[in-house]
């Protein structure tokens, strides 16, 4: 949620950024509010309460997650090719990524295509097992309960029985 200065053009509609130290001492100075330093993409900002409401409204820790990551994937040798795998498989971490995965992305340039060609192949080899399996359970005989000869009565249970 972004706060609206007025502006005499109604055809161009200001958008004020509640993070922007000059901005935020335009919007309304207020001496007597308390304020807060935060943390914005590395600054600290001193924000109101309201302000910091706003904030937290549009995404202040998504920000800066995302903000880390980028940090963090630019750090490392493929860092550029790792933030666009980031933002497509946030749960993996890069020491999970097999070698095979690395060396296709360094030929084809991304890492996000390297990994689902390699998600693609271990499915199809986790279908063809599967597959294999249930062609093995339908051929399998099954356990034995006779040797095919008919069953007939035993007569110690017939004898028991009054029979």
């Amino acid at each position: 949620m972004q706060k609206t200065a007025m502006n005499p053009n109604p055809e161009q509609e200001m958008t004020v950024n509640p993070f922007a130290q000059e901005q935020a001492a335009e919007i309304q100075p207020q001496e007597n509010a308390q304020t807060y330093p935060v943390e914005v993409d590395g600054d600290i900002v001193e924000l109101t309460l309201e302000e910091l409401i706003d904030a937290a409204a549009q995404g202040l820790s998504k920000r800066n997650a995302y903000i880390r990551r980028n940090r963090a994937a630019n750090a490392m040798p493929n860092g550029q090719i790792y933030a666009a795998f980031v933002e497509e498989y946030p749960d993996v971490r890069p020491e999970d990524i097999p070698q095979q995965v690395w060396e296709w992305a360094q030929q084809e340039g991304s890492l996000v295509s390297a990994y689902r060609k390699w998600e693609i192949a271990e499915l199809r080899d986790e279908l063809a097992a599967l597959e294999m399996n249930q062609k093995n359970r339908r051929a399998a005989v099954g356990p034995a309960q006779s040797d095919g000869e008919p069953v007939g009565a035993d007569p110690v249970t017939l004898a028991l029985l009054g029979k």
